[in-house]
């Protein structure tokens, strides 16, 4: 199990490092439409569309790397009152009941984006550049299923902790 859970740990960390590079992209991508625009009265017609799809990209990746590392944006002025143990309960509950279950849709849905993308070469209806939509929906699938194992890899620590094998993973500040 603690193989699984260093591997998934791997794997966030290397995805949040491919969306450290999507943000550079989305900064140069800015830098240069801006550029382009107000100096040369040349707007491009891609600038947009890589700016949404880099970054968004780039933040689904990033999220299990957050999670990993407690950066979320949690409400949990009750439940740090609990005791420790209580907590990492908690913790299970929700993951089973609410995390798991929303990010499996998520993937399954991006899934299938992907799959009729690919399949159909669909477009961006909206944009006058029309990018092929499978890459950008490809990267929403790795980075939502990248999320769900680090959730999975997560509620395995709360519940380590809630049977005395290991600290609880709020208590935790991982170090990569």
């Amino acid at each position: 199990m603690t193989r699984f859970i260093a591997a998934v740990d791997r794997l966030g960390t290397a995805l949040a490092a491919i969306a450290m590079v999507f943000l550079l992209v989305l900064v140069g991508d800015m830098v240069y439409e801006v550029v382009s625009r107000r100096l040369f009265d040349a707007p491009t017609l891609w600038a947009y569309d890589i700016a949404y799809m880099v970054n968004a990209s780039g933040f689904v990746m990033a999220a299990g790397y957050a999670l990993r590392h407690n950066a979320h944006i949690r409400i949990d002025f009750l439940s740090t009152r609990l005791a420790q143990r209580t907590q990492d309960w908690i913790n299970v509950v929700v993951y089973v009941l609410l995390i798991f279950p929303s990010l499996g849709a998520l993937i399954v849905g991006c899934w299938w984006a992907f799959l009729r993308a690919w399949n159909t070469h669909e477009v961006d209806p909206a944009s006058p550049w029309k990018p092929v939509l499978w890459p950008f929906y490809g990267a929403l699938l790795i980075g939502f299923s990248a999320f769900f194992l680090q959730a999975l890899a997560e509620c395995i620590r709360h519940v380590r902790s809630i049977r005395g094998l290991g600290p609880s993973p709020l208590l935790e500040t991982p170090h990569d």
